[in-house]
């Protein structure tokens, strides 16, 4: 019974990490993205780079820890198997404003690509070099 604890405790950490892993590298391709644009600056990319780094450590230090057949167990694939659906579980609550956290989390991170990409209602994304700026004329659509 606590080896199977134990596996499925590994599980859900090491899915945790793997999900920190992917977003950091996602948000280290939007923030190169950026910063080649010069609408974000290098925090972004290093607060990136950190967070990956941390998740990979993290990641591979418990894989390395681990007994190569506690993998294979059904304890440790349930904990794998249990970070989406405490997500998709998560998405279902709700905020104190009422929304809920799902499509907030969804808008908030789509606006932030947005800021970061210097996007403005589907725009250039070139915004900081037109004359006027883009806060006197807003970008007009690519073709």
């Amino acid at each position: 019974m606590v080896d199977g604890g134990i596996s499925f405790g590994a599980g859900l950490l090491i899915g945790g990490f793997g999900l920190m892993l992917a977003w950091g590298l996602l948000w280290l391709v939007v923030g190169s993205i950026g910063l080649a644009r010069q609408t974000c600056g290098w925090p972004i990319v290093l607060s990136s780079i950190s967070s990956s780094a941390i998740a990979l450590g993290s990641m591979s230090g418990l894989v390395w820890w681990m007994e190569p057949a506690r993998t294979g167990s059904l304890a440790f694939q349930a904990g794998l198997g249990a970070i989406p659906v405490l997500l998709v579980g998560a998405a279902f609550g709700r905020l104190a404003d009422g929304r809920r956290i799902g499509p907030a989390f969804v808008e908030g991170s789509r606006m932030m690509l947005h800021q970061l990409l210097g996007l403005h209602q589907g725009g250039c994304g070139n915004c900081h070099q037109q004359q006027p700026s883009c806060q006197d004329m807003p970008c007009q659509p690519k073709p």
